[in-house]
């Protein structure tokens, strides 16, 4: 993902899990806030997900994921995508399916079915 989308910094993290609002699916839960530049996005994987390997493992999956979506993202939000235990079992087409899922539960993805469509046509279909 390039610079420019990286989201970064504690209090930014903070203030997103604070006011920001939540849509979930099996795998993924997104939690997105109006952003005053741009669009950013942030990837996070707590220990129950498993031991580093595998944390690190599913947030590379999930950014790269995210960085397929950003096309079809609403801009001006910051998105946090945080993986859920289940998401360390779970294959990269799952992944794509169960996000595009929670980001078109949130309302975020301007045209969802083309959005997953595209997505998983470039690796997963």
């Amino acid at each position: 993902m390039q610079k420019k989308y990286r989201l970064g910094g504690r209090r930014t993290f903070s203030y997103i899990y604070a006011k920001g609002s939540r849509a979930s699916g099996r795998y993924v839960t997104v939690i997105y806030c109006p952003a005053r530049r741009g669009l950013r996005i942030g990837a996070v994987a707590g220990k129950k997900v498993g031991k580093s390997v595998v944390r690190n493992k599913v947030k590379r999956r999930m950014k790269e994921i995210a960085r397929r979506f950003i096309p079809y993202l609403e801009n001006g939000f910051n998105y946090i995508l945080v993986a859920s235990h289940a998401a360390a079992e779970a294959d990269f087409a799952a992944l794509c399916r169960d996000m595009a899922a929670a980001l078109a539960k949130a309302g975020k993805l301007s045209d969802p079915s083309s959005a997953e469509r595209a997505v998983l046509g470039e690796r997963c279909a």
